[in-house]
């Protein structure tokens, strides 16, 4: 089976990376809810994709540049990742696209969220093999989901125990996803992002296309959508 995430929340019928999405997801029958982490100025895990406010809130400050309070003074639905994992627990895993590329800021940050990192529902998606490294050393038990731009670094991904690899949707196709499967990583397709959709769009017929490829898991803006496409081909796949 094909597991659904959503794409900051259900991305699609709400604020992204809100609670307002992550629990639109739930409800909608995600599998898994995709957020990114980033740390604020008093070093508070949050859930915020850009590296500013610029797109949001016309506001040049970088997240880093700003306490929690501030933060969310300029955007009330700011949510810490403490929170949005606590909304998950028990209905959904969580993957933390980790914006951090100083070890220290990741170690921090593995240090705050320590209580909810175990039990294997909280996944950590990393840019680099350092990083990767890094979460595997501090975290054993902790899935990792390679977010590679060069796909020629997965093997080494593999080797460490990683287990997961994402492929976006332009580049993903029967043979490239048995390939990394073959290494022994589950792979993740990240929805649009490099052809004509944007990042988590997809139409109809696309995802029908992919979920024949038998992908581990889609993530997409749209939850709702995405179940329903599973559940169909699944009910396909049984009866033909």
């Amino acid at each position: 089976m094909t597991f659904i995430g959503g794409h900051r929340g259900s991305s699609i019928g709400a604020v992204e990376n809100t609670l307002a999405a992550f629990k639109l997801a739930i409800a909608e029958g995600a599998d898994f809810i995709e957020t990114d982490l980033r740390l604020t100025r008093d070093g508070i895990p949050v859930a915020f994709h850009d590296a500013n406010l610029e797109r949001l809130h016309d506001d040049p400050r970088s997240v880093t540049e700003l306490d929690l309070a501030e933060l969310r003074a300029i955007h009330p639905q700011t949510v810490t990742i403490a929170e949005a994992l606590e909304v998950a627990a028990g209905h959904a895993s969580v993957l933390l696209d980790t914006k951090i590329a100083e070890p220290q800021a990741l170690r921090h940050s593995i240090e705050v969220l320590g209580p909810w990192l175990d039990g294997g529902t909280v996944a950590f998606g990393t840019r680099s093999i350092a990083a990767s490294e890094l979460i595997r050393q501090e975290l054993p038990d902790c899935p990792v989901l390679g977010l590679y731009q060069d796909y020629s670094d997965y093997p080494a991904l593999a080797a460490m125990g990683g287990l997961w690899a994402r492929l976006w949707e332009e580049d993903a196709s029967a043979r490239a996803i048995a390939e990394l499967q073959e290494l022994g990583l589950k792979v993740i397709i990240m929805a649009g992002g490099r052809g004509a959709n944007a990042v988590g769009q997809i139409s109809p017929d696309a995802l029908a296309t992919l979920l024949e490829w038998h992908p581990d898991a889609v993530m997409l803006n749209d939850v709702k959508t995405g179940v329903a496409a599973r559940d169909t081909a699944i009910h396909r796949s049984i009866f033909t």
